[in-house]
């Protein structure tokens, strides 16, 4: 490829690439891609086919004083975002220049407009895309000012020559070069002071671009229109236990709702209760009861600021802040933060067995009474069914066993049935269409128990999730989001019911390309935790690490010599006398001119043959100025020295025929290795 073609090609790449940063944050719409993308084709084309499909020169001009125009009344009268105002008005820019005709300046301003993009990306986005687009960029953007460069000389020698210099092997050779610069940037990036917390994460997410989440108000239907979307929502390994240890269903709770008043669940229950870290980093929330499950937990961006653990949390660790907020058994950080979480809970996994929770009196406080037994006015149908469903039992456990069962056996479930269904959503479930979401299932669960005078709450989270096996975590997509029941119990506390059917919660997921998929979650997870969030205690860990691993193998090394002196000193010093001769040897100038002057081709050959001579004359005090041509400096010789530089007036001569003249090369190589020897013989 010419370097003319390439430079074109790599200028429109880097743009590309550029604008790509952006458009994987979201913030730039349908229009607004079309645009560019029609504008980076129409200005390839027209270089690469010689077309002139390029906007007139004062109309360029105007459209950028028009831009230049609505920047400033945005951002000045209209009071707009300003980092949105200046993105519009860079991505704008880039469209003109390309559809504008292009000289040197041109080609610079595109690409000092890519990099402005490419940081705008840094800004608006951490995904795992942004991380394969800074591969991409770096390499391209090396391969384009590498091609500039060439070009502009170029163009600077008054050249027309447009040699094909952009080979296979300058492309591997500059990617190869790229690799430093990702280790390099690799080391910087592990080398610099960490605060207490990842520093990639993003403040400028867009609302819509946040996953849905709970909040603590829930409308009946609004758990399925979230299930309906299978967007990612965190991830989650475990850290102290074998998955197969595992129960067989996992619940990532969320949030505890305690007042339904026919058609929205609520928490009125806002008395918040706050905990604050130990001297360890960890916010202990309740005692440990029996069995612990210890979870790292990444999230993506969510619109709550309530946090998730699985079953009964117990403790959380590496909290913003060091405090968490309580209610209803719910903890919810201090402020609501737009971008990713990443930490560790503690969940306590245990549960009292049936008989136990058979033997418990139905003694509850006033406090839980007056929460969790709460009721709208309803319809008179759901006490007698919930009465006649428990007829027969004589203890709670009994009675939300049977509750569990009815609606398991008697309901239906389904994704399709709208949200809100009828004014009375739970008494058309009950006695109309007999089929809902899982809410619809948790909420009669719930009002049932409460009419018999059992407390009971509706809790949202996520169930179960898609093991990932490249990772060994979790994946908890929207898809998983489900309500559950938790029933009290004076001596046990709150124990997990669940009545929606078993198998019937989920979307099924297409397995045709499922390892694929899978591997990009494992990828996915890996940038998340190690690039996004890599922290102070990371940084800290890693270290430790080095420096451990460091202090191995130097003692192991130190031992192995230690043997193999004791064993082989006569060896090891014969060894050392014949790498300090063959060192000497090679240090000799001569001795390396040599060996690398047979090396070479023969063009590059003339040049060694010069540059030596050059040498020569530098020792002896006659050193070459860089502003001087090889013509130049014969003269100037000739003038200071007469006929004592003649030799070296003819070598610069035939160096010049030999290197620009196309002359014959092997033979007039030979003349120059001979004028050398004669120029080193007179001099001494």
């Amino acid at each position: 490829m010419k370097v003319s073609q390439a430079l074109s090609l790599f200028t429109h790449l880097i743009a590309l690439i550029g604008f790509f940063t952006i458009c994987v944050s979201g913030q730039v719409g349908v229009l607004g891609i079309t645009i560019f993308l029609s504008s980076l084709f129409l200005s390839y084309i027209n270089e690469r086919y010689q077309k002139q499909y390029y906007l007139d020169q004062r109309f360029v001009t105007l459209l950028a004083f028009a831009l230049l125009l609505y920047a400033f009344l945005s951002i000045v009268v209209f009071g707009k975002d300003a980092f949105s105002v200046i993105l519009t008005f860079l991505i704008y820019t880039q469209v003109i220049k390309l559809l504008g005709r292009k000289d040197m300046r041109d080609y610079i301003q595109i690409f000092i407009l890519s990099f402005f993009h490419f940081l705008a990306g840094t800004i608006l986005t951490v995904d795992f895309s942004y991380g394969i687009a800074f591969v991409v960029y770096v390499s391209v953007a090396l391969w384009a000012i590498i091609v500039l460069s060439m070009r502009k000389e170029s163009m600077e020698a008054s050249s027309n020559d447009d040699p094909q210099v952009v080979t296979p092997l300058f492309l591997s050779s500059t990617v190869i070069i790229s690799f430093g610069i990702f280790a390099f940037t690799a080391l910087m990036f592990v080398s610099i002071p960490r605060l207490k917390s990842g520093f990639l994460t993003s403040a400028f997410i867009r609302p819509e671009a946040l996953k849905t989440g709970f909040s603590d108000e829930v409308k009946l239907g609004q758990v399925g229109e979230i299930k309906l979307d299978s967007s990612p929502v965190m991830r989650v390994k475990i850290l102290n236990s074998d998955p197969e240890s595992l129960p067989e269903t996992i619940y990532w709770r969320c949030i505890a709702l305690d007042h339904f008043d026919g058609t929205t669940w609520r928490a009125s229950n806002r008395d918040y209760k706050m905990y604050k870290s130990d001297p360890e980093g960890v916010i202990r929330v309740k005692e440990n009861g029996g069995r612990v499950l210890v979870q790292e937990i990444v999230t993506e961006p969510l619109d709550t600021d309530v946090i998730f653990a699985g079953s009964l949390p117990v403790g959380f660790k590496g909290i913003a802040g060091g405090r968490l907020a309580e209610f209803n058994d719910s903890y919810v950080l201090p402020v609501r933060l737009s971008y990713r979480l990443k930490y560790t809970a503690y969940s306590d996994l245990s549960s009292p067995s049936p008989r136990e929770l058979r033997e418990e009196k139905n003694k509850y406080p006033a406090l839980i009474k007056r929460h969790y037994l709460q009721l709208p006015p309803m319809d008179e149908r759901i006490g007698v069914l919930a009465r006649e469903i428990t007829k027969l039992d004589r203890n709670p456990y009994d009675q939300a066993v049977s509750v569990k069962r009815y609606l398991v056996t008697n309901m239906g479930y389904t994704r399709t049935l709208p949200p809100g269904t009828g004014e009375f959503p739970l008494e058309d479930f009950l006695f109309e269409s007999k089929a809902g979401h899982c809410e619809y299932f948790a909420t009669a669960m719930v009002v049932l128990l409460r009419e018999v005078g059992i407390p009971a709450r509706i809790v949202n989270g996520f169930v179960g999730g898609e093991w990932n096996e490249y990772g060994n975590f979790f994946l908890v997509r929207e898809s998983n989001a489900h309500s559950w029941v938790e029933v009290y119990f004076p001596e046990s506390g709150w124990v997990i019911f669940d009545p929606t059917p078993a198998g019937n919660d989920s979307i099924a997921a297409d397995d045709s390309l499922f390892f694929i998929r899978s591997y990009l979650d494992y990828l996915k997870y890996k940038w998340s935790r190690y690039v996004v969030d890599f922290n102070q205690q990371d940084q800290v860990r890693l270290f430790d690490e080095f420096r451990s691993g460091w202090s191995w193998r130097k003692n192991n090394l130190e031992n192995r010599v230690d043997r193999v002196t004791s064993l082989h000193k006569k060896w090891l010093v014969g060894f050392l006398l014949v790498a300090l001769v063959g060192w000497t040897l090679y240090s000799r100038s001569d001795l390396k001119y040599l060996i690398g002057y047979r090396r070479k081709k023969p063009l590059e050959k003339a040049s060694v043959i010069y540059k030596k001579g050059l040498s020569l004359l530098s020792k002896k005090g006659y050193p070459k100025a860089e502003y001087l041509t090889p013509k130049e400096f014969a003269r100037d010789l000739t003038e200071r020295g007469g006929v004592r530089f003649h030799t070296f007036v003819e070598l610069t001569e035939k160096y010049l025929n030999l290197r620009f003249g196309g002359e014959a090369v092997k033979s007039k190589l030979k003349e120059l290795e001979a004028l050398l020897d004669r120029l080193r013989k007179e001099i001494k």
